[in-house]
């Protein structure tokens, strides 16, 4: 089944067996004892099912031709050097400051523009170039892998990038 471009496989009763099971024979035990005795086996059932989440195939292509259009126009694209969670501001004892940047604001090259957040401790991502954040494409707690785009800058010179 594709549902805006993300494909899903279903299974009816996974968990379910094929031949019947006999009632068990302790028919003199008191109701209550055999709800008890069947939640176990219940939510043993839901821990065994999977909650993998996978990227769908048109983020996938979408990235790609977000990195495409941004070398097009000159654009420099911060990726993540690891993989974690993308955090526009840090956290300190629990307390978040203010973000580190803003669209339309200008940074310069070396300056912390987000944070990338693995395992509790905070990795700074510096601008490589200096020039005005166009586009931040990623929510903050949403989960990065590595070398995912973060940001997009357009350098104060194009053509100074493009002779490197």
């Amino acid at each position: 089944m594709k549902l805006n471009g993300i494909q899903l496989y279903l299974v009816r009763n996974p968990t379910r067996k094929t031949a019947t099971v006999p009632p068990s024979p302790q028919s003199h035990a008191p109701a209550k004892a055999d709800a008890t005795s069947e939640e176990p086996v219940a939510s043993a059932s839901l821990l065994e099912t999977s909650l993998a989440v996978t990227k769908s195939i048109l983020s996938v292509r979408r990235w790609q031709i977000t990195l495409a259009k941004a070398a097009n126009e000159g654009l420099v694209v911060l990726q993540s050097p690891k993989v974690g969670f993308f955090k526009r501001s840090r956290t300190i004892k629990g307390k978040h400051s203010l973000p580190a940047c803003k669209e339309r604001q200008m940074v310069k090259e070396g300056q912390v523009v987000c944070y990338i957040t693995q395992l509790g401790g905070e990795m700074p991502i510096k601008a490589d170039v200096s020039g005005e954040v166009i586009k931040i494409l990623l929510e903050d707690g949403e989960p990065v892998g590595y070398k995912d785009a973060l940001i997009t800058i357009l350098p104060s010179s194009p053509k100074i990038k493009m002779l490197q």
